[in-house]
């Protein structure tokens, strides 16, 4: 049995992947080496083993299972428009770079996706064993297409906004709940010191519509913010901040 340690899987998956007809790839199972030969040009060496592409279909797997876990909501909705039809694989390709993050998670769930192929090639190929395959494919799993916590990082800037002034951020509504989707928004209440004195909500709505809107385009999420004093929050009149505290997870 080869080492697949001793196997470049990108080297693989990009054999794998290589459908054009004038070349044909190769690995040595003695080293584990992937290699190219015009496809006319004679026979490999003895013992090579032909790497045959796989199909597209498995490529437009790729693109639909990522889309649809984008969490992105102009993006995903885009993307799902340019997989329709014929001309798919373009129209992805030229929508991903209207935004390059989108692109970013995409190029790493690609990546996550054709080694495990190359992992369930070289097991199929009976180069290596099963147990070997199992521990290898489960380094390279599918990522988070998320590729962040939203409310975490909004909480995270916020408070290099205001300093100690924000004591707590908690999330509520159907975020908090679980039941949270692209279609929803997530909603914070943040908790700011107001041993000075009431706070005015739209000033301090004011105050953070830099760091909301710079969130909102980045993730594409609608991002709603509830400010309170703590004083208030300790005894709330206002029913939605008394929902709000029913419900609430904190994030910081």
């Amino acid at each position: 049995m080869l080492d697949p340690g001793r196997v470049d899987l990108a080297a693989l998956a990009d054999a794998l992947d290589d459908r054009s007809p004038e070349i044909r790839w190769y690995l040595d199972p003695g080293t584990g080496a992937v290699a190219s030969l015009p496809a006319h040009d004679g026979e490999p060496p003895a013992g090579w083993v032909l790497i045959e592409p796989v199909t597209s279909r498995e490529s437009y797997r790729d693109m639909s299972d990522f889309t649809a876990g984008v969490q992105h909501r102009r993006a995903g909705a885009l993307l799902d428009r340019a997989i329709d039809g014929r001309g798919a694989f373009r129209r992805f390709k030229n929508t991903l770079f209207e935004f390059p993050e989108v692109r970013d998670q995409w190029y790493r769930f690609r990546d996550a996706r054709s080694r495990r192929r190359a992992v369930d090639w070289l097991a199929a190929a009976g180069l290596i064993s099963e147990a070997d395959a199992e521990r290898v494919r489960a380094r390279h799993p599918d990522p988070d297409p998320s590729n962040e916590d939203v409310p975490a990082a909004v909480a995270d800037d916020l408070v290099a906004h205001y300093g100690p002034r924000v004591r707590q951020v908690l999330l509520f509504g159907s975020w908090a709940s679980g039941e949270g989707s692209v279609e929803s928004a997530i909603d914070l209440l943040v908790v700011l010191d107001d041993e000075q004195g009431p706070i005015d909500p739209w000033h301090e709505l004011r105050e953070m519509d830099d760091v909301l809107w710079r969130h909102t385009q980045r993730s594409g999420l609608t991002i709603s913010v509830l400010p309170v004093g703590q004083r208030e929050l300790a005894r709330p009149d206002d029913p939605t901040v008394i929902r709000a505290r029913a419900e609430a997870v904190r994030v910081r």
